[in-house]
């Protein structure tokens, strides 16, 4: 378990007020029935934050009764049989208000393949449901699985390593791309270092399907306290409908830019002003057809990306983004990660 919240919880009578869309942390150990959860969740559930985290078993006492099952279906699920969880329910807070969540969250596994923790990220919804839907309380239906290569139509997709499977070592290279709610998707690379990979993958698409954004998705990530952390990495979210690329980062590597057959590195966003809500900056630009992205891991040395970078007159003559991935010779690089995302519409 992560250190007690206590650690970073203000005073007692701090504002509980939570504005739809913040996101909160949770943790629960199965075996010491701890629980921990983030400044963030306490709000969310209007909560004082110097009160104990309420454990699983007392976690319902908070949800709507007719919500009840429909919790319990799904931490069961999680615990029993190590399903996902991916559902929203409502919350009676203190004050009697009412508010809606999206809850997402894995179990974390010991050595004999039953779960100890479970993690969540819960974030408020409220204002997606107001008024509310007469099938709000109506089971979700389980999501769709996609092929983990599967984005939007308008991006074609090609990579150089295999695409979100753990890696077998304590430190990996690791890419992924997630089709998000509405057409956009996710496109994510790094370096991840620890025992435990598949709960912070986990939180990434939590995460990003939750609606955060790349610069804040990351300082969320510092923030788990997992046993795996994501360094070197870039995340980029591609909205086709107006083909906006937003993109941070969080280590050396920066995207490459192939236009018209020229190719160069984008320029890194500016570290943000002091107190701002991420550490990370964040960068955006509207991309044309026929671009192509380049996605890389520290793996990949300067002298080739330099090398990449000199192949724009080829590669504009590509017509796929396998073809490009054969060009640019990825395999030459060893367990570098080398994702190439190419603008078809």
């Amino acid at each position: 378990m992560p250190p007690p919240v206590s650690a970073d919880r203000p005073p007692a009578g701090h504002p509980a007020g939570a504005p739809s869309g913040q996101v909160g942390r949770a943790e629960w150990g199965l075996l010491t029935d701890e629980a921990d959860w983030s400044v963030e969740l306490y709000r969310i559930l209007g909560l004082d934050p110097s009160a104990p985290a309420l454990t699983l078993d007392e976690l319902p006492a908070l949800v709507h009764e007719e919500d009840r099952p429909r919790l319990t279906a799904m931490v069961t699920d999680c615990l029993v049989d190590a399903r996902p969880i991916d559902g929203e329910f409502r919350v009676r807070r203190p004050d009697d208000s009412v508010r809606t969540v999206h809850m997402r969250g894995e179990p974390v596994l010991g050595t004999d393949g039953g779960a100890v923790s479970m993690w969540a990220l819960i974030r408020d919804v409220s204002e997606l449901h107001w008024p509310p839907r007469p099938s709000d309380t109506a089971p979700e239906p389980p999501p769709a699985r996609r092929p983990p290569l599967q984005g939007p139509p308008a991006l074609d997709l090609a990579v150089h390593h295999p695409v979100g499977s753990p890696p077998v070592t304590a430190a990996a290279d690791w890419c992924d791309v997630l089709e998000l709610p509405g057409g956009a998707a996710l496109l994510s690379v790094g370096d991840l270092t620890g025992p435990d990979p598949a709960t912070l993958l986990g939180a990434v698409h939590g995460l990003a399907l939750a609606d955060i954004r790349p610069a804040q998705l990351l300082a969320i990530l510092d923030q788990l306290g997992t046993t795996t952390s994501l360094r070197g990495a870039v995340c980029c979210r591609y909205e086709p409908q107006n083909r906006n690329f937003t993109w941070a980062r969080s280590g050396r590597p920066v995207p490459l830019l192939f236009r018209q057959g020229t190719g160069r590195r984008l320029t890194a966003p500016d570290d943000p002003p002091p107190g701002a809500d991420s550490p990370y900056g964040q960068a955006e630009l509207t991309l044309r057809p026929g671009d192509l992205l380049v996605l890389h891991t520290d793996r990949l040395s300067e002298p080739d990306v330099a090398r990449l970078l000199g192949l724009g007159p080829r590669l504009s003559t590509t017509r796929t983004a396998r073809e490009c991935v054969r060009l640019l010779g990825a395999g030459q690089h060893g367990d570098a990660c080398v994702l190439v995302a190419r603008v078809s519409g």
